[in-house]
């Protein structure tokens, strides 16, 4: 009796499997306190990064939903459900077990089915304690601000450096998941979040990634225009040369970043329209002031395209050093030279003219400088 029921479980199994479609996924999906939500759309990225709508369903008297896809390839897709939006990744043959309550507020979710569903929901996990942390840390400085306006800057100064120290746990853990998952697609997922994120750490590391991640996936797009992203970064990495600027000062005078040669040297991309960068110029200031007679300079490069505006803002923050723009805001060649994406974005250079250290803020800086300077 042992043998048969063996066998007649296991001639079952693979009759289920072979009901599986072949030339399609499914997402079977179940959401709790769906409120005044009645539908569900699924996106999928294009070749040129766009979110296009792939199909729409409306949830059942259960809250429950099915949808349908096809994907020769592990892709990525979005669940968009009112305003809150959830990763997925799919390709024939899946059915997956999609499970969320709305009234979550860190937006957690639960993927089962498939082998990158599982590598989703184990990542989350990363993902959600350190949202939780972050959250609670921007809400009790946000409540300091409200009753110190007059100490703003340097609350904000003490809580980026307190972001930062949050930071460096989930990027251990991030970069340990990526280790052991580099053939789940969920780890490229990683590596664009870390590598968004801008740690100098992990640079050199997620670029010899991004290499191997191209090798296992080199149909999908998105893992394909990161590797091309990653190229241009190792140009401008930690113990590269750093390339040459050549820009126009406010009056019109041309100043390269050679001309700083034996000197230790912060480019600072920022722009008058940039909060975060006027929020991190006090700390720039202090830093040049304590250190501009220790063979320290600063050349900053602006992303504006005002050139008034540029003026003013340099006048209004005391930012009493050089400074360059080509008025370009983000079409500016330098800023792609230097594969800026987001400002403030910073390089160190060493009086040789090599990148030393990337977008040091705060207390980093200062640790930085007092460091190597003194």
């Amino acid at each position: 009796m042992r043998k048969i029921s063996v066998l007649a479980f296991l001639t079952l199994a693979i009759l289920l499997n072979a009901c599986k479609s072949k030339t399609e996924f499914v997402i079977n999906g179940s959401v709790s306190h769906i409120g005044d939500n009645k539908k569900i759309y699924l996106y999928q990225a294009d070749n040129q990064g766009q979110m296009i709508p792939i199909d729409s369903t409306f949830f059942n008297e259960d809250q429950k939903f099915v949808m349908k896809g096809k994907s020769e390839n592990p892709e990525f897709y979005q669940l968009l459900i009112g305003q809150r939006s959830y990763l997925v990744i799919a390709e024939n043959g899946n059915e997956i077990e999609f499970t969320a309550d709305l009234t979550d507020p860190g937006s957690n979710y639960e993927l089962k089915g498939s082998e990158e569903s599982e590598k989703i929901t184990e990542y989350n996990k990363i993902t959600a304690d350190y949202s939780s942390k972050t959250g609670q840390l921007a809400e009790k400085y946000s409540g300091m601000i409200t009753k110190n306006q007059d100490q703003k800057d340097a609350i904000i100064a003490e809580f980026n450096s307190k972001s930062a120290e949050l930071s460096k746990p989930f990027m251990e853990k991030s970069y340990d998941f990526i280790e052991k998952n580099k053939k789940s697609l969920t780890s490229f997922f990683a590596a664009n979040l870390m590598y968004g994120m801008g740690s100098s750490d992990y640079e050199l590391k997620l670029i010899e990634y991004s290499r191997e991640a191209h090798k296992n996936f080199p149909n999908n797009f998105a893992v394909s225009s990161f590797a091309k992203q990653l190229e241009v970064a190792e140009k401008v990495a930690v113990g590269a040369v750093a390339p040459e600027i050549i820009a126009s000062t406010p009056e019109g005078k041309t100043i390269k970043l050679s001309d700083f040669k034996g000197k230790y040297v912060l480019v600072d991309f920022w722009a008058s329209w940039c909060a975060p960068c006027r929020q991190e110029n006090p700390n720039i200031v202090k830093q040049y002031n304590l250190f501009k007679n220790k063979n320290f300079a600063i050349l900053g490069f602006s992303l504006d395209d005002d050139k008034e505006a540029w003026i003013k803002a340099i006048q209004n923050d005391h930012l009493n050093w050089d400074h360059v723009s080509e008025l370009k805001q983000w079409d500016s060649p330098t800023a792609g030279l230097y594969n800026v994406s987001a400002i403030p974005a910073s390089f160190l250079i060493s009086p040789e003219g090599k990148i030393i250290a990337k977008n040091l803020r705060g207390a980093d800086l200062n640790k930085f400088l007092s460091q190597n300077l003194n």
